[in-house]
């Protein structure tokens, strides 16, 4: 009994921490989301609780249904992408070929740079007279510059490129740890049974490869449906909102409206979709198992 105590002091700091960290915070937003919680409601302490109002508020709004179909798109295309050209280069740089080790650093660029520096090249590279620009001017792709960031169905597309680009050595990096920790005497197996190199990829490297590739998504949907600093550098949202996420709108939501309460309901939203991909991709891990 004594021992078991001994076991519980021990885990009481984790437990505070998780307490006051992370579930404090999740059951008051939930909390906030159910009541009318303005600027003025929140300092008098006068707001008042209106059950499911606000999220049919939202269901209504016709930003946040542009925004909830914004968050489809950027996230399902940023991981695709994200997650294939990972994929590639692992495959690639598992080889040996000169200038390797200085090819594999300038991949890693975009990832060790601050979000800030990025973000802010990324919204002159798609401006007006920007660089993407200039360069399908100089081909005589196009006759005159594209509005990338600043048309009105344009933005969210760039947007997921910038994020498609940061978000490639990450992928690149976990599944190339994967790829590196595969046993030589698998490979060599197949040579002998006269494999190609379609039929390694198949039969050997994407089974044992498979846990690392659903953490890889895994982690790859929590970081893709939260991102928040990129998309406001690069068009803070706009214009005119065409360019929201879940995240970018629930803080306008909260900082120009003082609607906190729907600023949460939106939050609320992004949690339930991030914790049902998360189940789905452990889903597949389970049943591999």
């Amino acid at each position: 009994m004594k021992a078991n105590f001994k076991v519980y002091l021990f885990l009481l700091p984790a437990l505070l921490y998780v307490l006051l960290f992370s579930m404090y915070p999740l059951i008051y937003n939930v909390y906030l989301s159910l009541q009318d919680v303005t600027f003025t409601t929140f300092i008098q302490g006068t707001a008042q609780y209106t059950g499911l109002e606000n999220y049919r508020a939202l269901l209504d709004n016709p930003t946040f249904q542009r925004t909830f179909t914004n968050t489809l798109i950027f996230t399902f295309l940023s991981i695709f992408f994200q997650f294939l050209i990972g994929f590639l280069l692992s495959l690639l740089f598992n080889r040996s070929f000169p200038l390797k080790g200085i090819l594999q650093s300038l991949i890693m660029v975009p990832w060790v740079l601050p979000i800030i520096v990025s973000g802010s090249f990324c919204r002159w590279f798609f401006s007006d007279k920007g660089m993407f620009n200039g360069f399908l001017l100089f081909l005589g792709i196009i006759a005159r510059p594209i509005p990338w960031i600043t048309s009105g169905h344009l933005p969210i597309y760039s947007v997921t490129l910038a994020n498609i680009w940061l978000g490639i050595p990450f992928n690149f990096v976990l599944l190339y740890t994967g790829l590196r920790g595969i046993p030589l005497e698998f490979f060599e197996s197949a040579e002998i049974d006269g494999a190609s190199g379609y039929q390694k990829i198949r039969y050997v490297i994407l089974p044992l490869l498979k846990p690392v590739m659903i953490a890889t998504l895994t982690l790859g949907s929590i970081f893709t449906v939260k991102v928040f600093d990129l998309v406001w550098i690069i068009t803070m949202g706009g214009p005119a909102g065409v360019s929201h996420l879940f995240s970018t709108f629930s803080y306008f939501l909260a900082f120009s409206r003082f609607d906190f309460g729907q600023a949460s309901g939106v939050l609320v939203i992004m949690l339930i979709i991030v914790v049902a991909l998360t189940a789905i991709l452990n889903l597949s891990r389970a049943e591999e198992v």
